[in-house]
């Protein structure tokens, strides 16, 4: 029997996903080969022999970045292109991400394949979705260790709506339902990738300029993704500016 749906989890940490995957309902799914799940270690992507994944951001400050090069390897390994074939979806976690709820699960119980990224530290570098074709998705308004929690969050939800998972399909299909900003794209070493270079403000050196993009950045990445979170925010004259100045553009390409 060959299964209808393959999950593929990239991540740091592959030994978390040991007991989540081969138990309970999930386990059964595997079992009865309702879908494939492999669990692949970003680390074997690096070019070290240290295996480092992560690195400093540019700009400065504190925490680390997901690095470009093993995840662009990882993701051609698979198959990946530019563009995602029908029936594939590649995801992030990220805390920077549409929410995560019951119609997206649906969603992607639907695929054929579906590639979920955990994200770590302050993020990937942000280069890697401009190169791919990738749905950031947040489980909620609150900060993780990793992405992996939100990684098995997502998987448990998916596969339980596959026919054949739960005894009573039909019970699955009938199943209910400060001031906050996202975080601003972050990147880190090469500074040129394939093309895309790091945003010259990062690498100016000039921390006020750098903080002042930084925060439009999360403006602009919150008003694509959240917009209902800049109502909590209290935004000055020119940031009113920015962010009307958003709204025109984007009314104008509808």
């Amino acid at each position: 029997m060959t299964p209808r749906m393959k999950i593929e989890i990239v991540t740091l940490f592959p030994d978390y996903f040991d007991s989540i995957i081969n138990q309970s309902i999930i386990g059964r799914g595997r079992e009865k080969q309702l879908f494939e799940i492999e669990i692949i270690n970003l680390r074997g992507f690096a070019e070290d022999r240290h295996q480092t994944a992560d690195d400093k951001p540019f700009g400065g400050g504190g925490g680390m970045v997901l690095k470009i090069e093993p995840l662009y390897k990882c993701l051609k390994s698979l198959g990946y292109d530019t563009e995602v074939g029908k029936g594939e979806k590649i995801v992030l976690t990220s805390a920077a991400g549409e929410m995560f709820a019951q119609d997206k699960a649906v969603e992607y119980s639907l695929l054929s394949r579906l590639t979920i990224i955990c994200g770590h530290y302050l993020g990937i570098d942000e280069r890697l979705l401009s190169l791919f074709e990738i749905e950031e998705v947040s489980i909620g308004d609150f900060v993780l260790t990793g992405g992996e929690p939100a990684a098995a969050v997502i998987l448990d939800a998916v596969v339980r709506l596959i026919p054949g998972v739960l005894g009573n399909f039909e019970s699955a299909l009938a199943d209910s339902h400060t001031e906050i900003m996202l975080g601003t794209p972050v990147y880190t070493r090469p500074e040129e990738f394939m093309g895309y270079t790091v945003p010259e403000q990062l690498l100016s050196g000039n921390h006020k300029e750098i903080e002042k993009f930084r925060r439009l950045e999360g403006l602009k990445k919150t008003f694509e993704n959240r917009p209902e979170l800049l109502r909590k925010l209290e935004l000055n004259r020119n940031e009113q500016t920015y962010i009307a100045d958003l709204e025109k553009r984007r009314n104008k390409d509808k």
